[in-house]
């Protein structure tokens, strides 16, 4: 029983001390998932502590068993000394009295008992001297069987003694190590009583942190009152992989100089500590980030007219040459693709500058709620920019994102897998900055696929004006809801897709 008692509480108190030492993320530095995570464990410490009680009740009945086991072996002592008290005293008559009349009968003459003895045969109708020495005799013989019947009993008894006393200790001993690993098993038992209180707290916490992110429904802890924060990065060949594009909320893909592309980043929920490679702005930039409410501008610069239309547009520059500080150069890339920012060191710079938030952009459902009543399934898309082919295929979770026949990842080699991929088609005019550089025409309407769950969904996309957010919306007028999630919105020219 004490093996048993020791194994299972140098089991559970183990499980209960690695369970306490889980790191804690300070505040500001909260882990999304950190709730599940310490849901989960709540949920394994109460099944745990139901183990314990269930020991400690198995524990109780046991050193009930054993006291009761104590009770009787001190019993069985006590009887086992009353017998060898009353067989001792059964030993004092044949030992004291009968060989003591016998002896002296015989030997010393004694008149007492040379006239019982005589007496004794008279009756029996002898009274030669031979057969009162016989009879002496037979009466010593019989008194001394007497006494070695009585001494084995008594070394029987005393042999009996010992084991009753032997398994006393025993159940004594039995009884210490149950006790002790019952105090083991409340001691383990608080332990984690006191964890299950410090996960349920913090619990509570992150719970009173947590936010709803509005550009994409997810749970989030950052600050949901800061300014969203559009980043520019390079889309070449020789710029991939890229650094946070992971990390977004939404990545805006636009048609540049000479059929390629270009990525607008825009960050609220969460940030990234390396953002890039930064490059520079282009004029349609101002009025499709318009949209976000004054959101900070991160590029790597531009040419006279661009900065010239950003001082004139709603976006809050804190580019590489109105804020050299929040950027550095990544000696292990060429320039020009190696110009990188930290998002968080942004939003400080720019926490004067900028102070509204974005409004909500979708409209959001659970994966329970129905979707779109036209919406078709659909194994992926193409997409055909000039210079540019991006493919988008569903893997039962996100969209996995292709580019020119290479796997989209960022950095950390994380595959790039959009909840939700918006393709909005746009037309395209001439930059006033640069006539050779093509301006995506983000205000109006038009069609728009949305793949959203395995699924797309013909839509269409209007905006009224600049400062509007652009809706997605099905033929009856009503806002295409998706996923919560990341969403990558293409803004390829008309025609230029192909589903399947």
């Amino acid at each position: 029983m004490n093996r048993f008692f020791r194994s299972k509480v140098a089991t559970l108190a183990v499980c209960a001390i690695a369970a306490v030492a889980v790191a804690q993320p300070a505040a500001g530095q909260v882990d999304p998932g950190e709730i599940s995570q310490l849901e989960s464990r709540r949920d394994q410490i109460i099944n745990e502590l139901a183990q314990f009680d269930v020991e400690i009740l198995d524990a109780n009945f046991g050193i009930e068993e054993l006291v009761q086991l104590i009770n009787r072996r001190e019993v069985e002592i006590e009887l086992t000394g009353d017998l060898i008290e009353r067989t001792v005293d059964s030993r004092r008559e044949p030992a004291s009295t009968r060989v003591e009349i016998a002896l002296a009968g015989y030997t010393a003459g004694d008149p007492r008992g040379n006239a019982l003895l005589t007496e004794i045969q008279t009756l029996q109708g002898d009274d030669t001297p031979d057969r009162r020495r016989e009879f002496y005799g037979a009466v010593i013989e019989d008194t001394q069987r007497r006494l070695d019947e009585i001494d084995s009993e008594l070394r029987s008894l005393q042999d009996e003694l010992t084991v009753d006393r032997d398994r006393l200790t025993s159940a004594v001993t039995q009884h210490s190590d149950a006790v002790d690993a019952l105090n083991s098993l409340g001691e383990a038992r608080t332990t984690l009583a006191l964890e299950l209180d410090d996960v349920r707290r913090r619990i509570d916490v992150l719970k009173s942190l947590e936010n709803r992110s509005v550009l994409t429904g997810l749970t989030t802890f950052d600050d949901p009152r800061r300014p969203a924060l559009a980043v520019k990065i390079d889309n070449v060949t020789t710029a991939r992989p890229q650094s946070g594009i992971n990390d977004a909320d939404i990545v805006f893909v636009e048609e540049v100089e000479g059929g390629l592309t270009r990525l607008a980043a825009v960050f609220h929920s969460t940030g990234a500590e390396v953002v890039g490679p930064v490059r520079s702005m282009r004029t349609g930039d101002f009025d499709l980030l318009a949209q976000f409410n004054s959101p900070l501008f991160a590029n790597s610069g531009g040419n006279r007219g661009s900065r010239a239309a950003l001082a004139d547009s709603t976006l809050i520059d804190v580019g590489a040459s109105s804020s050299p500080e929040g950027y550095y150069r990544d000696s292990g890339r060429r320039a020009p693709h190696n110009l990188f920012t930290n998002a968080f060191n942004l939003w400080a710079i720019g926490a004067e500058l900028a102070t509204a938030t974005p409004s909500p952009m979708f409209t959001f459902r659970t994966a329970g709620e129905a979707i779109n009543a036209s919406a078709q399934p659909v194994g992926g898309i193409t997409i055909n920019y000039p210079r540019s082919r991006v493919e988008y295929a569903w893997n039962g979770n996100g969209w996995d994102r292709t580019q020119d026949g290479s796997a989209t990842v960022d950095t950390s080699g994380t595959r790039t897998a959009p909840t939700t991929v918006i393709v909005q088609f746009v037309g395209y005019g001439v930059s006033a900055a640069d006539a050779r550089s093509p301006e995506a025409i983000s205000v109006g309407s038009g069609t728009a696929w949305i793949l959203t769950d395995g699924q797309m969904i013909e839509a269409f996309w209007r905006r009224a004006g600049v400062p509007d957010q652009t809706e997605y919306i099905d033929g009856e007028g009503r806002p295409i809801a998706i996923l919560p999630g990341r969403t990558w919105i293409e803004l390829p020219r008309e025609d230029s897709a192909t589903p399947g």
